[in-house]
């Protein structure tokens, strides 16, 4: 099938990696159902519908406001490519979010928050839509992460991304008796807002901590955190790769991009070891 006969929904496409993905998929001729929490404009855009020159490129593109942690907003964007009878032939779970927060003392809903977002987002998103993709030849692409075998404090992320993977996994094996691949794209440091929550780490400070050790070890997290990122690639480059991973006859289960050699490390080592050396490295005291 023609790139321009096809058809991917991506999450969290108003900015950072989503609207990049949004706008190489519109490149390559692809309709793309462009969804987060408010509506994308067509204005961000713009460009790539202009440069593509195709006739109906204004049909290139729907943007759909689609909060993935409700399932009356997910049902109401399936609702709309239901009337239009649109077929899809990939999904990206693109939509994610990052917070940094002592385990020990924060409430709940927060670290519910974490999983409800990165994993039930994708899982909802896949069941209401999956009617919809197309069997055999649909792809379902879920955007995991580099850190989800790292197991520290302060982070519930990685904790979030395993379980994505594993989720993942689990599915690629049932829908593969329908003939749709699922695949997990795992990115190392990508400069979009996720980056810039590490980054501002620092900054933030953690309140009634006073006189606490954890103070101390979370000021020295914040520090460090920021600090050991590894290189950093564009959105563009990463929506390349993803793109190409998207155009594999019969892609892997897992992809890596942009991956630092010192996490595989030390998912690497026993877990003695590494607890032992982040006691260390984290009970330095702030300058």
């Amino acid at each position: 099938m023609p790139d321009s006969d096809k058809v991917v929904l991506i999450s969290g496409a108003g900015r950072g990696l989503g609207k990049a993905l949004a706008l190489r998929f519109l490149s390559k001729g692809w309709k793309v159902i462009a969804t987060d929490l408010e509506v994308p404009e067509y204005s961000d855009f713009q460009g790539s519908l202009l440069s593509e020159g195709h006739p109906n490129r204004r049909k290139l593109l729907l943007p759909l406001k689609m909060d993935i942690t409700s399932d009356k907003s997910v049902a109401a964007a399936f609702a709309v490519l239901k009337v239009e009878d649109c077929k899809l032939d990939l999904i990206i779970n693109n939509a994610g979010i990052d917070n940094y927060f002592l385990l020990s003392r924060t409430h709940v809903n927060e670290f519910m928050r974490i999983f409800e977002v990165n994993v039930f987002g994708g899982y909802r998103v896949n069941q209401v839509f999956l009617p919809l993709v197309r069997r055999p030849g649909g792809r379902i692409i879920h955007i995991g992460s580099e850190s989800l075998n790292l197991t520290m404090p302060f982070m519930a992320y990685p904790l979030s991304k395993k379980l994505v993977e594993g989720y993942a996994k689990a599915l690629r094996q049932e829908l593969r008796f329908h003939g749709i691949d699922v695949v997990v794209i795992r990115p190392g440091a990508i400069n979009t807002e996720l980056l810039k929550t590490v980054s501002g780490l620092a900054c933030n400070e953690e309140a009634g901590l006073e006189g606490d050790p954890l103070r101390a070890a979370f000021y020295a997290f914040a520090s460090q955190a920021s600090k050991e990122i590894g290189k950093v690639i564009s959105p563009g480059q990463a929506a390349e790769f993803i793109y190409r991973v998207a155009c594999v006859t019969r892609p892997k289960a897992v992809y890596r991009i942009n991956n630092m050699l010192q996490l595989r490390i030390a998912a690497l080592l026993p877990f003695g070891l590494l607890e032992r050396i982040v006691h260390k490295r984290l009970s330095r005291t702030r300058p």
